[in-house]
C-alpha cells in the first residue's frame, strides 16, 4: 500500500515513516500542502496523512484540492493535528478528510485506523470491479451534471477515458441539441420534479468521443443525499439491435435482389393513393420485361439476376424523384407515376422507360439487350380502388405483348 504522508516537521515525521515502512508501506514524504496536491495529482496513493498546521498551504485546503480532484477511486485522507478544539475538526471533514489523528501519533491507534480505512476502500473497490465487469455503462452526476462516476462499459461505448469525463459536464457524451438543453432539464426537473428521463427510462442518442452518434438505451434514476441528489445512469448501446431492426423491417417491405420496394410495399402505397387520390390523376405502369427467360436459359440465373439489378436500376433513374417503383417479382415491376399532365403525358413516361430498358448491357463479359412491354391505367379514369387500377394495368400489358412486344398501351377499360 502506498502513502502520501504530509507533515512539515522533519523531526515528527521521520519516527513515522520508519513504523510505516516496518509495516510494508511504501511512503511519499513531501513537507507542504501544495506539494502533497501535485504529488497526489502525479501518482494517487492509497491513503494520504496529513498534517494541519503548515507554512502555505495548510491540510485543510490541501486535502479540499485533493478531494477536488476526484478519481475513480476513493482515496482516504486522515488529518493529523495537535489542535482539539471543535471548529477544526469540523473545518476538515468539511474539507474531504475522512478521519482525524491527535498528535503525539499513537502508533497503535495510527495502525488501527490505517486498516479501517483500507476495509472500507476495499468494499469500495470490489463494488468498482462489479460495476467495471457488467455490460452496461454506468456513470453518476451530481445536481450540476458533474460527472462523479464513469465505468469501463461506459469507456467502451463512449471512447472517452474515466480521466477525461470525470469531473465534466456529462453533455460532452450527447449530440446537438440535447448537449444543450441538458442543463436545464436537469435545473427544471430538481425544480419541478416533473421527470422525462428520470424514473422511467427511453432510447435516446449518445455521441462518441471521434464525433459518432449512436442509439442507446438510458435509464436514470435519483439517489438522495441529504439535501442534495446524485443521479445514477444505466446505458446500453443499441446499435446492433437497431441495426436488426432496420434490417428486418427493410426486407419486410423491400426485394432483396434489386433492393426497389416489393409487393407487400407497392400495395400498402396504392391503396394509400386510392384513398387519397387529390385533385390530379396519377398513372400506374405495370412492366413486364422481354427477352429476359432467354438470358436466364443461355447465360444462368447469375447473370439473369444482374439483368433484373441492371433493369431496376434504370427504372429507378428515369421516374421522378416522387414517384414510386416496385419489383412485385420474377421479372414484373409496377411504378406509380404522380400528378401525370394527361394520358399522352403517361405514355411518354412509358416510353421513356421502354428506351431505357432496351440500352444494350454486359452480363458476364457477354452483350446483351433486353426489352419491356408495359400496360398503363389512370388513377382515377380506370379505377377507384388499388384491385380494379392494378388489374387495368396488368391487362393493358399483356395487351401490349399481345400486340408484338417493346410496347406501351393504355389501358382501355373503365370502372
Amino acid at each position: 500500500m502506498r502513502i502520501l504522508f504530509v507533515d512539515d516537521s522533519r523531526a515528527t515525521a521521520l519516527p513515522v515513516i520508519a513504523f510505516l515502512e516496518q509495516q510494508g508501506y511504501r511512503v511519499t514524504y513531501v513537507q507542504d500542502g501544495a506539494a502533497a496536491v501535485a504529488a497526489f495529482q502525479a501518482d494517487p496513493p492509497d491513503q494520504v496523512l496529513m498534517d494541519v498546521v503548515m507554512p502555505g498551504m495548510d491540510g485543510i485546503e490541501a486535502t479540499r484540492q485533493m478531494k477536488a480532484l476526484g478519481g475513480r477511486r476513493w482515496v482516504p485522507v486522515i488529518l493529523m493535528t495537535s489542535l482539539t478544539a471543535s471548529e477544526d475538526v469540523v473545518a476538515g471533514l468539511n474539507a474531504g478528510a475522512d478521519d482525524y489523528l491527535s498528535k503525539p501519533i499513537v502508533f497503535a491507534v495510527l495502525e488501527a485506523r490505517m486498516r479501517s480505512m483500507h476495509r472500507i476502500a476495499s468494499i469500495q473497490d470490489s463494488l468498482f470491479g462489479v460495476l467495471d465487469n457488467v455490460y452496461e455503462a454506468i456513470l453518476t452526476i451530481n445536481a450540476q451534471g458533474i460527472v462523479q462516476s464513469y465505468n469501463r462499459a461506459a469507456q467502451t461505448i463512449f471512447g472517452y477515458s474515466a480521466d477525461e469525463v470525470i469531473g465534466h459536464n456529462v453533455n460532452m457524451l450527447m449530440p446537438e441539441p440535447y448537449a444543450a438543453e441538458h442543463d436545464g432539464y436537469l435545473a427544471r426537473y430538481q425544480r419541478e420534479k416533473t421527470p422525462h428521463v428520470i424514473g422511467i427510462g427511453r432510447k435516446v442518442r449518445g455521441r462518441r468521443k471521434n464525433g459518432d452518434t449512436f442509439p442507446m438505451r438510458l435509464s436514470v434514476t435519483e439517489l438522495k443525499r441529504n439535501s442534495s441528489s446524485e443521479f445514477i445512469g444505466l446505458i446500453s448501446d443499441i446499435s446492433a439491435e437497431e441495426a436488426a431492426r432496420e434490417r428486418i423491417e427493410f426486407l419486410a417491405l423491400h426485394d432483396t435482389l434489386t433492393k426497389l420496394p416489393n409487393r407487400a410495399q407497392f400495395n400498402a402505397r396504392l391503396e394509400d393513393l386510392c384513398a387519397q387520390p387529390g385533385t390530379g390523376m396519377h398513372a400506374v405502369l405495370f412492366l413486364d420485361l422481354d427477352g429476359f427467360k432467354p438470358i436466364n436459359d443461355t447465360l444462368g440465373h447469375e447473370a439473369g439476376d444482374e439483368a433484373l439489378r441492371i433493369a431496376a436500376h434504370r427504372l429507378r433513374h428515369d421516374l421522378a424523384a416522387n414517384d414510386f417503383v416496385a419489383r412485385l417479382g420474377g421479372d414484373e415491376f409496377v411504378a406509380i407515376c404522380h400528378d401525370v399532365a394527361s394520358a399522352d403525358a403517361a405514355l411518354a413516361i412509358g416510353n421513356r422507360l421502354l428506351a431505357a430498358i432496351a440500352q444494350p448491357m454486359t452480363l458476364l463479359g457477354t452483350p446483351s439487350r433486353m426489352g419491356a412491354s408495359i400496360g398503363i391505367a389512370l388513377l382515377p379514369q380506370h379505377g377507384r380502388t388499388a384491385t380494379e387500377i392494378l388489374t387495368a394495368a396488368d391487362h393493358a400489358m399483356y395487351a401490349a405483348k399481345r400486340s408484338g412486344k417493346g410496347q406501351v398501351m393504355l389501358t382501355e377499360s373503365t370502372p
